[in-house]
């Protein structure tokens, strides 16, 4: 269909994201135990490299931010077992059991346990195979938690070897140099080329859905995820190339939503992988580093934990529970570093200087959308008409003047239609060439 010269006031098309962030289990009271299930299996995974001049990361916010030493230390226990796994299945529970964790002098509640195990995941996006099924027991001097892996050691191993091995793929691709704000784009970049959002995601039969699509290995190796495995996938490529980054849960569009913070040569920005994952170019980027004012219009921040109650935490009453709460929250103020407002050609005045250069630029790619960014210093609504639609429309005058430069072909003017939108304060014009 042939577009006509217009405003679209809305360019995101945003999917909806179906996250079924996966859930503990109400964690059983079982007296301690002998373990039965044995001998544990260490996985030793192919080693992870990274790109030449980048010092990876290991993420610990959510553990700094436990406020008790006992969670710090069920934490620290759990992921300290989280390679050694049973070679037996547990038939009853059809999961893998790993070496039990007992902290002797500590007596956690189950909200507690709840929040050192969330930290755990949220710091570690590549331990993907923990189950929300757990055995747990509290007395007056000790806490014995057991836990679980979906799978055997020797899925594992060849699972986490093909994560290691496309992650490698992707640091093999990073020049040595880049700043931050480069790094962050080629993640981004790489996992809207590389993943596809899974449609046939079913809100309302979550045990139906592949597990996978909530992991880095669903976004990594089957290239196939819904929000969950996007923003994990982002933590971790992230982390390998020494950028600080954390996942964020909430909601969009009444759905369940994970996104990521990143953060930047000192300040952190969010950012939104899968709501960035469109089909056309300029829609891209919109969620790219932007503040929490520009993110939370649309998105809704699910509650730190310490705001929770533990009955909330454990799921027993309230809207939220341990899967969807949040442990550690950056402040992203407000600011001009979003991709648009760093990469985009700029909008100062009506003579256009840098819109004219990048004008040139994209038409002598023959690229067929062409995206500027309004300055602050104007009003976008008044600019974008005395651009447009009524006089001087100084858009087509930059027009005449690229073509002016242009030998073999010409940017049709009497066929450009543009998109707007102004919270990100670009405008994307469909380009035609004669």
């Amino acid at each position: 269909m042939k577009k006509c010269l217009l405003i679209l006031i809305a360019i995101m098309l945003v999917c909806l994201c179906s996250c079924s962030i996966s859930d503990y289990l109400p964690l059983n009271d079982t007296p301690k135990t002998a373990e039965t299930l044995n001998p544990y299996m260490e996985v030793v995974p192919d080693e992870l490299t990274y790109s030449e001049g980048y010092e990876p990361v290991t993420s610990s916010y959510s553990y700094d931010a436990l406020p008790l030493e006992g969670e710090k230390l069920l934490y620290t226990e759990m992921l300290g077992v989280c390679y050694d796994i049973s070679s037996e299945l547990d038939e009853e529970l059809e999961r893998y059991a790993m070496p039990q964790v007992e902290l002797k002098g500590y007596s956690l509640s189950e909200a507690q346990v709840r929040t050192a195990c969330k930290a755990l995941t949220d710091d570690h996006p590549e331990i993907f195979w923990l189950t929300g099924t757990m055995g747990f027991y509290s007395g007056d001097d000790a806490t014995v938690i057991q836990i679980y892996s979906k799978y055997s050691p020797e899925e594992i191993d060849t699972r986490v070897n093909a994560v290691r091995s496309r992650a490698n793929e992707f640091y093999a691709t990073v020049p040595d140099g880049l700043s931050e704000f480069d790094r962050q784009v080629k993640v981004h970049d790489y996992l809207i080329e590389h993943v596809a959002y899974d449609d046939s995601v079913d809100m309302n039969n979550i045990d139906s859905n592949n597990p996978d699509i909530y992991t880095v290995y669903g976004a990594l190796v089957d290239g196939t995820a819904v929000c969950e495995g996007y923003a994990r996938a982002f933590q971790m490529l992230m982390n390998g190339l020494g950028v600080d980054c954390v996942g964020l849960m909430g909601s969009s569009q009444n759905q369940m939503h994970m996104w990521n913070a990143a953060k930047i040569d000192g300040t952190w920005y969010q950012t939104d992988v899968t709501w960035d994952d469109q089909e056309e170019p300029y829609e891209q980027h919109v969620y790219c580093n932007v503040s929490d004012a520009f993110m939370y219009d649309d998105h809704t921040l699910s509650p730190l934990f310490s705001a929770l109650a533990d009955e909330e935490i454990n799921g027993e009453e309230g809207d939220y529970s341990a899967s969807v709460m949040n442990i550690y929250v950056p402040v992203c103020p407000d600011g001009v570093r979003s991709y648009y407002a760093v990469r985009a050609p700029r909008l100062t005045d009506f003579d256009g200087a840098e819109v004219k250069s990048g004008l040139l630029a994209c038409a002598e790619k023959q690229e067929e959308y062409f995206v500027f960014y309004i300055d602050e210093g104007l009003d976008y609504t008044g600019a974008v008409t005395q651009l447009f639609s009524e006089y001087p429309q100084y858009f087509f005058d930059y027009v005449r003047t690229v073509n002016d430069y242009l030998t073999d072909y010409s940017i049709d003017a009497t066929n450009a239609s543009y998109f707007t939108h102004e919270k990100s304060r670009i405008v994307a014009v469909e380009l035609h060439y004669y």
